[in-house]
Parts: structure tokens; sequence; C-alpha cells
């Protein structure tokens, strides 16, 4: 969910305060009229709090970058500035996560993020994972992976990737949007 600053922000570019769910589609075009770009009404459902959990939603930055463009700014960042410390930008939120301190050898687990990438992973002990599967990702079967954390809603961080006993450095995925899925499997 939005920060009320921005919320309010938005309502007064609008014309008027968003208080149902079927003003939104009015909203949406009218981002849409500004920005050229499209919001779904999905997503703008979670932004103004209409769907249950919204509290936990970590918006993404494209769709930060739409809203602040929306009211004035090339992008979140400077709005952001503008904003202070009315932006809202930090907050404490429960993530879904898995920790390689807290889980087993051959524990198996399924990570997929945009667009259309799936990662299926076995730890194998002191933060190793090995890759199982590999759909639409630059990391290849086989690889070695020294991971401490994954978190939902994130970029996946890899401290280092070794193929074929090769070290090729650290590694960096899902940088956009975050991982959108973490599955343990086994």
């Amino acid at each position: 969910m939005l920060s009320k600053t921005l919320l309010k922000k938005i309502e007064e570019r609008y014309g008027e305060p968003i208080e149902y769910p079927k003003q939104l589609d009015a909203l949406i075009g009218d981002i849409f009229n500004v920005t050229r770009a499209q919001l779904s009404i999905s997503t703008a459902k979670r932004l103004f709090g209409f769907v249950g959990d919204s509290e936990r939603i970590i918006p993404r930055k494209n769709t930060m970058d739409i809203l602040a463009q929306y009211l004035g700014y090339p992008n979140y960042k400077l709005l952001a500035s503008d904003l202070g410390n009315d932006a809202d930008i930090s907050d404490f939120v429960e993530v879904k996560r898995v920790v390689s301190d807290d889980i087993a050898p051959g524990t198996q687990i399924q990570l997929m993020y945009d667009p259309n990438r799936v990662l299926v992973l076995t730890f194998l002990g002191e933060n190793k994972y090995i890759v199982n599967e590999s759909v639409n990702s630059k990391l290849c079967q086989g690889d070695i992976l020294t991971i401490t954390h994954i978190s939902e809603g994130f970029a996946l961080l890899v401290v280092e990737v070794s193929r074929n006993g090769k070290s090729l450095g650290a590694y960096s995925a899902a940088k956009e949007g975050g991982i959108t899925s973490i599955t343990v499997v086994g």
C-alpha cells in the first residue's frame, strides 16, 4: 500500500478521493492518458489498500515510476526526494524468505521471477546450492551458487557462481521485480 502522503498527492492530481475500488478504473485511465503507461486493476487495488495484505505489498520500481510521472516527476527517486520523510520509503515488512542456516542439506527450492524464469536449487550445506533446473536464466544446470538467503520480492543475490570448478564471480537476478515465488519442494 502507498504512503498516506503519496495517496493524497495522487487523489489531488486526480481531483477526488479514492474511496471505492470501482473508482480505480477511471484513475487508471487518467494515469494512462497522462503517462501512456498502463497499471493493472489488481496492482491499483493493492496500492490503494482494497485487497488483503496490502500492507505487505512492496510496489515495483516501474509502478512507482509511473505514479511519479503521473504527478509530474520523471521518476520515483526524484518524487521521494521531494517528499523527504513523508515519502515513507522505509518500512518494516514481513518477507517470505529462505535463510541457508535454517534449512537442511538436500532441501530443494524453486524460485520464480519475471520474465518467465525458473530455478530449482538443492541446498548442499555451508551456503552452497546446486542448480538442478534453469529455465530462461543465465545460470546453468550444475552451477554451484553461494547464497546466504533468498527473499521474495527482492533480487536474488549470489555471492559466487562456480561453473565446472571455475569461479564466475557474483551474480544478481530478478533485479527489477524481485523473486516472485519461493517454494520449498523437498
